[in-house]
């Protein structure tokens, strides 16, 4: 069984380029097919909950380049909850 969402995510890749057309906006991918393209998230998620109902569909807005997050968990903080002595 593929990863979630992995075939989503195989498809936006295939179609990228002439999905750049619409650079900002976000697609809606249920399997292999492109459900719609919209201009707001929840317009989107909207639409693919209407049309998938509770199976898995992809909302993803649509980048050249894509944005790279760091997620460290080597965070130490101090306890705001209890007194620091």
């Amino acid at each position: 069984m593929p990863a979630s969402l992995e075939t989503e995510l195989k498809t936006y890749e295939a179609h990228k380029s002439d999905l750049l057309a619409d650079e900002g906006k976000f697609v809606v991918i249920h399997g292999t097919e492109i459900l719609g393209i919209y201009g707001t998230y929840e317009d989107a998620l909207k639409v693919g909950y209407e049309k998938c109902k509770l199976e898995p569909f992809l909302v993803k807005k649509i980048q050249a380049v894509e944005p790279v997050n760091f997620v460290s968990r080597d965070i130490q903080l101090e306890c705001l909850t209890s007194p620091s002595r």
